[in-house]
């Protein structure tokens, strides 16, 4: 449960899923691009403490409601690249393009 003002992305809710925790995020910034709505997390209006508190409310007193999140939270970060990989990802990029030698400058 991550509920900011507002996150870019939310690599913490991904880190939380691949352990299988629901995501509760709010709906400002672009965790809705991470979390399905009462699929695999919830996501709040910000500042709404009572949105927020009917979602812990569920996950608290329905525990198959819960299981079945938090499995469907690990499936949806599994699609989702590791911060290993997104750093290789990254590092090919940044490697595919040509060298320069200082003498050409």
């Amino acid at each position: 449960m991550v509920p900011s003002s507002y996150e870019g992305l939310g690599i913490a809710y991904l880190e939380g899923m691949r352990f299988g925790l629901p995501a509760i995020a709010t709906t400002a910034g672009a965790a809705h691009e991470i979390i399905s709505q009462d699929r695999d997390g919830f996501l709040v209006p910000p500042k709404d403490a009572a949105a927020l508190a009917r979602c812990l409310g569920i996950l608290i007193k329905d525990r198959r409601q819960l299981l079945k999140m938090s499995l469907a939270a690990q499936e949806s970060a599994a699609g989702h690249p590791t911060w290993a990989e997104g750093v290789a990802r990254i590092h090919r990029f940044l490697h595919g393009f040509p060298r320069q030698r200082a003498a050409d400058h």
